[in-house]
């Protein structure tokens, strides 16, 4: 099942910014809630101490007492100093040893804040928790106590809470719009590719223009005209061989028909006979280009030719060889194989086969007497195969042309032997699509000598011969 990779991006990159935004605004929560605690309880510390200077400094001065009266202590817990929302978070004790509770804040309970006399402590006093920093004189002579609910604390922390929150609840659906539009642009290339390929017809193979391109889709246009240019490769194949195919069987056809006409009108059976002859040896020639032709076309187009495994030279000669023999015992063609080392290579078991099968067929076709000899050596890192004959030998002006498809030295003796012009085309195209070379040397009247130079497998070297 295909999936969209916008909606991919999309939900992984909100869900992780939701996840992660999430964790960090949960981590930040408490930190603030810890980190405001901290401070309430230095902001009782310090309004403790304040409040301990300030009646030290009456003490001294002997006007403590002149401040209040214990029978208005009314008076001073109706007092209203400030009007703020938080005028009421603290709350303040001031309790004298012999006559307790003397003075106290508005929204402090008549009751004590905490039975400690110094540090930081928690009371709970009419079903409300109390944290209360207490100070004291060195005698106990007084003790102030400052107080603040645990109910105030938690509403301003969540106060906090609700300002920390705010801004992610009002800011993620801006920052989901601007991932939506970040990743529409940067999938913009990949709709204008998938629109170029759309618009194009079957024919048009023109590589893709990689300019102005993300340097992450510049690899993938590169395989599509890589694989364009494969398939123009295949298609001037294809185009090739028809146009090869019907020039080549085009003369053969007409004589076939011409020899066919011959052998109907005619009453002289040796003229029949002859002309029956003829359209065999016209039917054979034929059936070997076709042969040929299918042949070059498969190696040209076919995978299967691109599999390559360790190859053992030797073994593919001598499987040839045994069945070219009867053709060569019918002219009396002595076929011989020398080889000196086991040669392995990596290359295509079938294209092997054939790269031999064309040279030793070639060799025992235009050769009347004597023999064909194989040799098969290795030089360093090369192989070396050598197909040699003592047939009629190729005049020096056409060597450099004799791997050229269609080429023919002698036409006349190339059609009563039903040569083509392809197997030595053939061969050559073999020997490249396995990286080595190929050459030829010639003496008319004396013989042709093919040699080919193979590159051997990397991890195995030439061995003795058992």
């Amino acid at each position: 099942m295909n999936y969209s990779l916008r909606q991919l991006l999309l939900f992984t990159l909100l869900t992780t910014l939701l996840l992660v935004w999430g964790i960090a605004a949960y981590k930040g929560y408490r930190e603030i809630r810890n980190e405001v605690a901290a401070l309430f309880d230095a902001e009782l510390a310090q309004s403790a101490r304040a409040l301990n200077s300030f009646v030290a400094h009456l003490l001294v001065s002997g006007s403590l007492y002149d401040l209040w009266d214990l029978e208005k202590t009314e008076k001073f817990e109706s007092t209203k100093v400030f009007n703020h929302r938080y005028e009421k978070k603290l709350a303040f004790q001031l309790i004298y040893k012999d006559q307790g509770l003397i003075l106290r804040s508005e929204s402090a309970p008549p009751l004590a804040l905490s039975a400690s006399t110094n540090g930081f402590s928690k009371t709970k006093i009419n079903d409300h928790l109390w944290h209360v920093f207490s100070i004291s004189q060195a005698n106990n002579e007084y003790t102030i106590h400052v107080g603040q609910r645990d109910e105030i604390r938690q509403e301003m922390m969540d106060d906090i809470s609700k300002h920390l929150i705010k801004p992610f609840l009002i800011g993620l659906p801006f920052l989901g719009l601007a991932i939506w539009f970040i990743v529409g642009r940067a999938l913009k290339p990949v709709n204008q590719l998938a629109g170029q390929l759309a618009q194009r017809e079957a024919s048009y193979l023109e590589p893709l223009p990689t300019t102005k391109l993300p340097r992450e889709i510049v690899p993938v246009v590169n395989e599509l005209n890589t694989l364009f240019a494969q398939l123009e490769q295949t298609f001037e194949h294809e185009r090739r061989f028809t146009a090869d195919a019907s020039h080549e069987l085009r003369t053969p056809l007409a004589g076939l028909l011409t020899q066919a006409q011959v052998a109907l009108r005619t009453n002289d059976e040796t003229v029949r006979k002859q002309a029956l002859r003829r359209i065999e040896q016209a039917v054979k020639r034929m059936t070997n280009m076709v042969q040929q032709l299918l042949t070059f076309s498969r190696i040209d187009s076919s995978s299967e030719y691109l599999t390559k495994e360790m190859t053992v030279l030797g073994r593919e000669i001598v499987k040839v060889v045994a069945e070219l023999e009867p053709e060569a015992h019918k002219k009396s063609i002595r076929m011989e194989f020398d080889e000196d080392n086991a040669v392995p290579i990596v290359g295509n078991n079938q294209l092997i086969s054939i790269l031999i099968r064309n040279l030793i067929d070639n060799a025992i076709k235009y050769t009347e007497q004597g023999g064909v000899t194989v040799r098969l050596a290795a030089d360093g890192s090369t192989a070396i195969i050598e197909v040699e004959d003592t047939g009629i030998g190729i005049a020096r002006e056409h060597l450099p042309r004799v791997f050229e498809r269609f080429y023919v030295v002698d036409k006349s003796r190339s059609k009563s032997l039903g040569g083509t012009g392809l197997g030595l085309s053939i061969v050559k195209h073999i020997v490249q699509m396995h990286k080595g070379e190929i050459s030829v040397d010639s003496r008319p009247g004396r013989g042709t000598t093919f040699t080919i130079r193979l590159p051997l497998a990397e991890s195995a070297g030439p061995s003795p011969k058992p």
